[in-house]
This record gives structure tokens, sequence and C-alpha cells, in this order.
């Protein structure tokens, strides 16, 4: 396998990374710890009764034939 020298990059790869590497942990945060499964569980009963609703649909739809 050839190594030529005009495969080298010249230019540094961009990226939306942070130039800092450090991470800061914040105090003033309102999030509390188990607050995404709550978020979770709400998305996942709206998508239950959105569920119900389209079937619901599709049984009165199919039954007009």
């Amino acid at each position: 396998m050839s190594t030529h020298k005009t495969f080298a990059r010249k230019k540094p790869t961009e990226t939306y990374a942070p130039r800092n590497k450090e991470f800061n942990a914040s105090t003033g945060s309102r999030r509390v710890p188990g607050d995404s499964i709550d978020k979770y569980k709400d998305i996942e009963e709206v998508n239950i009764g959105m569920a119900e609703k389209e079937l619901r649909q599709q049984n009165e739809n199919n039954s007009l034939r």
C-alpha cells in the first residue's frame, strides 16, 4: 500500500465539537433525576391515545365499505 505525501491532509478536519475540553456541571439547573423518565412516560401515554384514535378511525372506515 502506497502512502504518497499528496494524500496527507493539509487542513485540519472541521468539526462542531467544542474547542474547550473541560466540562462543568451547572448547579443552577432545574433538572431533577428521573425527569426524563417522567417526560418519556407522558409521551408514551399520548402516543397510546393517538394510536387508539387511529385504530378506531380505521375500523370505522373499514366498516363503511
